[in-house]
């Protein structure tokens, strides 16, 4: 697995790509710990690989554990349906899922209210 890291406005966004692990997670984990605390995070899983449900599942989980944790604020975009049936299996309405990038991005902005 490949990650690349790049800022669009406010936001960080956490390009995955190749084939997910499970012995990449513990690696995984300590970039995010050392680049993402406070931060507003995407994950774009467009080019990631499915290998296996644990290697998914550890993934999340750390991606879980850091949201709760409050280190940073997660969405991920792009989930791939194989992707997508593992999370929903594992419990994951603490994860905003966002079907891509944009949507990702803008559902970080904040609505401005008129007061007349």
């Amino acid at each position: 697995m490949e990650a690349k890291f790049y800022q669009e406005g406010e936001v960080t966004v956490v390009a995955l790509s190749g084939r997910l692990c499970i012995e990449k997670t513990p690696a995984f984990r300590t970039a995010c710990l050392q680049s993402l605390k406070g931060k507003k995070v995407v994950f774009c899983m467009k080019d990631l690989n499915f290998v296996g449900s644990t290697g998914i599942q550890s993934f999340f989980q750390t991606i879980r554990e850091f949201n709760q944790s409050k280190h940073f604020t997660a969405k991920i975009s792009d989930l791939k349906p194989d992707f997508y049936r593992l999370l929903s299996f594992g419990g994951a309405a603490d994860l905003e899922i966002c079907e891509n990038m944009a949507g990702a991005l803008t559902s970080f902005q904040v609505p401005t209210l008129n007061i007349a």
